[in-house]
């Protein structure tokens, strides 16, 4: 594996040589392996961006490994990126890039990573190397994860403290400007519920409960336990939306349907069940109850570590057998209170223009002389 990493470095950073004279252009490159469709931070920042500058181009690169990835075309869009990361002024991430990591940068661009996450409840990257979840140091020195950003973006001052670990990182690289989503997140969205209901009428009348676990060993009979808690109440379904890279089958009645985004069924349901997931601070944007449910929580904890501690944070909306959470949740009663100091604390943005204050940073880094100039093909 060693031998194979260093002849593809090598050969990717032969190539990029060839286009490293070409000059940059008034042009934003943005890379994710987080999906095969720009994400939503980018998306909105695009809508900005175009009001903002119009002539500012802007070139997408996102596609997500799998096992079922066409390898060939995968490493085609490599290639192809090459070109437009070394004629970009600036490079925005969401995720660890091949690209952006390895290559050697050129002076003329800012690389800016927008984290895919709105915090960081886990411990992750340089926070659990060499640890039973984590990558080993020596994979992390081959791969030259998270090296040349110019700028770590986040949305709070205890964020920040920890990216400066897990990035391993400068503080003065790490700056509290927030992200896209929260915006969008809390935008109103008239008759959502009800558009819902249409869609699935045999859920109308009852309470909803959104259940977001993160990916991890297990998940499936923890799932299995708190579907079967609810078995005694009618009135109550949990609609479940597994991680992306979990492979587990959902009861056809707690499916939330097709078409539906996380945020989009936040915003339908009446609470949210989480557990290591930053999506606890993303609902709490919202101001319904936000339950964590841990079953495994020793075990994680020890494995993977913990940046922010549901025990601690919001122990009385914590659980770690099913029919303790039903129970809380059949209660109704819940310390908004509480999970108000817990946004405020993780996501400081909350109340600011968060899409416009990251798209004026951006536009910030391409040079005045480029700006008026649109960008070639």
């Amino acid at each position: 594996m060693g031998i194979f990493l260093f002849i593809a470095k090598c050969g990717l950073r032969f190539v990029y040589l060839l286009f490293m004279p070409l000059k940059a252009q008034n042009k934003i490159v943005m890379l994710s392996r987080e999906s095969d469709t720009p994400p939503i931070d980018f998306r909105l920042l695009e809508k900005e961006i175009n009001r903002r500058s119009p002539d500012t181009k802007i070139v997408y690169f996102c596609r997500k490994m799998t096992k079922s990835t066409n390898i060939p075309a995968y490493c085609w869009m490599v290639l192809q990126s090459l070109y437009h990361i070394s004629t970009a002024s600036v490079a925005v991430t969401d995720t660890y890039s091949i690209q952006l990591c390895v290559l050697p940068r050129k002076k003329s661009l800012t690389v800016v990573q927008i984290w895919h996450a709105v915090g960081a409840v886990k411990k992750f990257s340089y926070q659990c190397l060499d640890t039973p979840n984590g990558h080993s140091s020596k994979m992390a020195e081959q791969m030259c994860m998270h090296k040349n950003y110019d700028y770590i973006l986040c949305a709070s001052q205890a964020t920040k403290a920890t990216y400066v670990e897990a990035f391993h990182t400068l503080p003065d690289q790490i700056l509290v400007k927030g992200m896209p989503r929260v915006d969008y997140i809390q935008r109103p969205a008239k008759d959502i519920r009800e558009k819902f209901l249409n869609d699935r009428p045999d859920l109308r009348g009852k309470k909803l409960l959104l259940y977001l676990p993160t990916f991890r060993d297990g998940i499936d009979k923890g799932t299995e336990q708190l579907l079967h808690a609810t078995s005694g109440n009618e009135n109550l379904v949990i609609l479940v939306k597994p991680h992306p890279l979990s492979n587990f089958d959902v009861p056809k009645g707690n499916q939330p349907g097709s078409g539906w985004s996380t945020y989009d069924l936040m915003k339908v349901c009446d609470g949210i069940i989480t557990d290591y997931s930053a999506s606890s601070l993303e609902a709490s944007l919202l101001r319904k109850p936000v339950y964590f449910y841990l079953f495994d929580y020793e075990s994680y904890r020890r494995n993977q570590g913990l940046n922010i501690d549901p025990c601690q944070e919001l122990p009385f909306a914590v659980s770690v057998e099913a029919p303790n959470l039903i129970e809380k949740i059949e209660q109704g009663q819940y310390d908004l209170a509480a999970l108000d100091r817990f946004r405020s604390k993780y996501i400081e943005t909350a109340d600011e223009d968060n899409t416009g204050t990251i798209t004026e940073f951006l536009l910030e880094q391409i040079p005045d002389a480029l700006r008026s100039v649109p960008a070639a093909v």
